[in-house]
């Protein structure tokens, strides 16, 4: 009895840890959303014509690299050809990003890492709750 209330103790000091990490993961996602909010709403402000501007520039080059992959034989924007990181910087000074589907680190597979989320989030869920005027849980 002694061994499984340790082992139930160990195991609640985990997922303690593992929610705190997680839940500060998820205020900065929420941080880094607002942010770009903030930034994409005073360009539409402050200059409206560059927020179009940056918006079809964006467009069309999306659509030029969809057409490559249609089909190969038409042009795609070569390695050594600065355009695709320079209009990134511009759109994400601008807002005009998601900041979500932005990769900053990398780390090798782990096995049975997404099944253990899931359960953990399943765990979880109890203790959320909606809020209408955030619209958010």
């Amino acid at each position: 009895n002694k061994v499984y209330s340790a082992a139930i103790a160990k195991t609640q000091k985990i997922w303690t840890a593992y929610l705190d990490s997680i839940m500060k993961v998820g205020q900065m996602q929420i941080l880094r959303r607002q942010i770009t909010n903030e930034l994409n709403y005073s360009c539409r402000f402050d200059s409206k014509h560059l927020a179009a501007a940056l918006e079809n520039l964006n467009k069309a080059i999306l659509a030029d690299i969809e057409a490559h992959y249609q089909n190969p034989s038409l042009p795609y924007p070569k390695e050594d050809n600065t355009l695709l990181y320079e209009i990134t910087a511009y759109l994400e000074a601008a807002g005009i990003h998601n900041p979500l589907n932005k990769i900053y680190i990398t780390t090798k597979r782990l096995p049975y890492f997404p099944t253990v989320n899931f359960l953990f989030l399943i765990s979880q869920f109890p203790k959320l709750q909606y809020n209408r005027n955030l619209g958010d849980v």
